[in-house]
């Protein structure tokens, strides 16, 4: 390599490293970039959305498989033709129903498959509570075999 060759090479060498210092990192000097990153933002709690001031409102999604509807529909038929159910439409008003008494479920609304099955249970089994003809005949045979 001749004497130019070499000078041009040093000073591209020379330029680099002015154009590129180089940065150790330190511990110290580590920490306090990621303090200063990090306290720039806002850091969310797991439940807590960004729009906290704003209500959200979940869009109701509507039931619209014919043969879902079709099965919905005979399974609330199978609960209202019950003792239980005839007795719960007697015995409680419309006007005078809370929460507490049993609702049936709303075949229109989507559901998963479990959560309808769940509804039609809890429901049932709230039906079951004024089934009282079916338990006076029960308890009246038990007391004629005595």
């Amino acid at each position: 390599m001749d004497r130019a060759t070499r000078n041009i090479l040093k000073s591209w060498v020379e330029d680099d490293n002015e154009t590129l210092p180089v940065r150790r990192a330190t511990k110290e000097k580590m920490k306090s970039d990621s303090r200063e990153s990090s306290s720039s933002r806002k850091k969310l709690k797991p439940n807590e959305s960004d729009n906290s001031s704003k209500p959200t409102k979940k869009v109701i999604e509507l039931e619209t498989d014919p043969t879902t509807l079709q099965r919905r529909q005979k399974q609330i038929d199978y609960g209202k033709n019950t003792v239980g159910y005839h007795n719960y439409v007697k015995q409680v008003p419309i006007d005078q129903r809370t929460k507490d008494h049993p609702k049936t479920p709303d075949k229109y609304t989507k559901y998963s498959r479990r959560s309808w099955d769940m509804l039609i249970k809890l429901w049932r089994k709230k039906l079951h509570e004024y089934d009282t003809d079916v338990k006076q005949e029960y308890e009246s045979y038990s007391e004629e075999d005595n």
